[in-house]
């Protein structure tokens, strides 16, 4: 703890004052959280504009500004609308639902920091991890572990700066245990084999990053309403009793017209879904979890944990290859159609997918652009243009027409050992492709095939490790 928490000014709120404050509705309740600020010694507050959510509910939305520019957003909710914050943190997750939506509503250029409070239960939100920071199940859990940091004298020194902030390795273990809360509740309730949980859960992570990066321009904001409508009937209680039945027709639509590969049908999971309340319990929980979660290196370092050489292998930095550097260097428009970069993630580590798979794909740009970049320049008009667009592309070996469909057919592969190796390789590869046609701005309606990129490789006998060492220093860009 600082040196200004340390040295704060004790703070003394009687209980009688919180039970009517947490009651309180209407002008009186504006009034108490006037009273509220003072006691922090806030002299001053700025309403805010109300989102639709806050004119509905009756919240009240402030802004604590100091003199020298730190702030503090604040919102008042109705009595009994958010949940115990001990709640939400013992699920894994970081919202609640009200909470969620009005992260979601406000403008947030008032300040980095929000906090939220029915005068009973008290969350505190950063802004730039898009998760709960501090929280407080009553009152005097909250003069303990949160007041100090909203008193005025305090923000004014930029206290609320030095909460540490949530860093990648502790998303990544609250992603897992997410994951693993799942993993045994499907099993204890529906017996879902551990392989088919992995498939239901991977749909929902890459579902997240589809529509964040706002792929598929044909049927994406179709689906996406779609899911977003059985979302908020799951969280607001609708009677609608079809809710599995509308997931699973959606899984299968996004498969049908997008072709990722963890939608592929599966009857088992199908059935799964419209027969019990998973589906609905699903879409209650998922949405509250910080977007920050579905990113690709903290989902990667999600999978640090058990086997030490499997840990090592998710940490792998991928090392200089100058034979697999030269072999790449070395292909021209005649040779690169049959160019292949092979990555054993067992010798190499899971980063060497995404590191070479980059590279594959720079090297069939390079090609382009030093053997065909000149005669796409040297056109006259727009007849001629066009025809020597199209002599030019003909001309063109396949890896250069699509050069990500053709790398996922034709010029990368992965080898795994086990079916692990093969959920995180597929997934994070899966994850990387949306993020390199989003960066790209590529269009794209359906996803390229990955089942051809993965080769199943024997787990070696130990008395062939040395023989097999030995074979891979001398390879040249297997």
């Amino acid at each position: 703890m600082s040196f200004a928490l340390r040295n704060s000014l004790p703070i003394h709120i009687p209980d009688c004052w919180w039970r009517l404050a947490y009651n309180s509705t209407g002008l009186e309740r504006y009034r108490y959280s006037e009273d509220f600020f003072n006691r922090l010694g806030w002299e001053t507050f700025t309403p805010l504009p109300e989102t639709k959510t806050m004119r509905e509910l009756g919240c009240f939305n402030f802004l604590l500004a100091t003199p020298n520019q730190k702030t503090l957003q604040v919102i008042i909710v109705p009595k009994d609308s958010i949940y115990l914050p001990s709640k939400v943190k013992n699920n894994y997750l970081d919202f609640c639902p009200l909470s969620r939506i009005l992260l979601q509503e406000i403008d947030k250029v008032y300040s980095a920091f929000i906090f939220i409070t029915d005068f009973s239960k008290f969350h505190l939100y950063s802004l730039r991890d898009n998760t709960l920071i501090l929280w407080a199940d009553y009152p005097a859990q909250f003069i303990r572990d949160i007041a100090p940091y909203l008193l005025h004298e305090n923000v004014t020194k930029d206290v609320l700066e030095e909460i540490p902030r949530v860093t990648k390795s502790i998303f990544a273990k609250e992603i897992r245990d997410w994951f693993s809360y799942w993993h045994k509740k499907l099993l204890e309730t529906v017996k879902l084999p551990e392989e088919k949980t992995d498939t239901l859960l991977d749909r929902f992570i890459v579902l997240h990053n589809v529509f964040t990066n706002m792929l598929f321009p044909r049927m994406r904001e179709v689906f996406e309403s779609r899911f977003l409508t059985l979302v908020d009937e799951a969280t607001w209680g609708s009677t609608n009793s079809n809710i599995g039945e509308e997931l699973v027709a959606l899984f299968h639509d996004i498969w049908f017209h997008w072709r990722i590969a963890p939608f592929q049908i599966d009857t088992e999971i199908d059935s799964i879904l419209t027969e019990s309340t998973i589906a609905l319990e699903i879409l209650q929980n998922f949405p509250l979890l910080s977007p920050q979660k579905f990113e690709m290196p903290v989902i990667l370092e999600s999978f640090n944990f058990g086997d030490a050489q499997e840990r090592m292998r998710i940490r792998m930095i991928p090392e200089p290859n100058p034979e697999r550097e030269m072999y790449l260097k070395t292909q021209t428009k005649n040779t690169i159609d049959n160019a292949k970069i092979e990555i054993d993630i067992r010798d190499e580590g899971y980063r060497a997918i995404l590191f070479w798979f980059d590279r594959l794909i720079k090297c069939y740009e390079d090609i382009e652009e030093s053997e065909f970049s000149e005669t796409s320049t040297n056109t006259k008009d727009t007849e001629d243009d066009l025809l020597s667009w199209g002599i030019n592309h003909n001309s063109k070996p396949s890896a250069l027409k699509d050069k990500i469909g053709y790398a996922c057919t034709n010029g990368f592969k992965i080898l795994y050992q086990t079916s692990r190796q093969l959920r995180i390789a597929k997934l994070i590869l899966t994850l990387h492709l949306i993020e390199i046609y989003a960066k790209r701005d590529l269009s794209v309606e359906k996803f390229p095939p990955l089942e051809q990129i993965f080769i199943h490789k024997p787990a070696i006998i130990p008395s062939e490790r040395a023989i097999t060492s030995k074979f891979l220093k001398t390879s040249t860009c297997g």
